[in-house]
C-alpha cells in the first residue's frame, strides 16, 4: 500500500498536479453546482412525470368531448 502511495505522489509531483490540487479557487462554485444538480435532477424528473399525466388527462378529455352522443 505504501508503494502505491509513493507512486501516486511522485506522479502528482511530476505532472504538476500538486499545485492544482492545493488550489481551492472555485471550490465554492463547485459545491453550489452540486447542490443545484441535487435539486434540479429530481425536479426535472417530477416535471417530466407531471407532463405525462397532464398529457394523458388532456387526451382523455379530448376523446370524451369528441363523442357525438354525449
Amino acid at each position: 500500500m505504501a508503494g502505491v502511495r509513493k507512486r501516486i505522489s511522485r506522479l502528482v509531483r511530476t505532472a504538476g498536479l500538486a499545485r492544482f490540487h492545493r488550489d481551492e479557487r472555485g471550490a465554492g462554485m463547485l459545491e453550489y453546482g452540486l447542490v443545484f444538480a441535487a435539486v434540479a435532477v429530481p425536479v426535472l424528473a417530477l416535471f417530466t412525470k407531471l407532463f405525462e399525466v397532464l398529457s394523458d388527462y388532456f387526451a382523455m378529455i379530448a376523446f370524451f368531448v369528441s363523442w357525438p352522443f354525449i
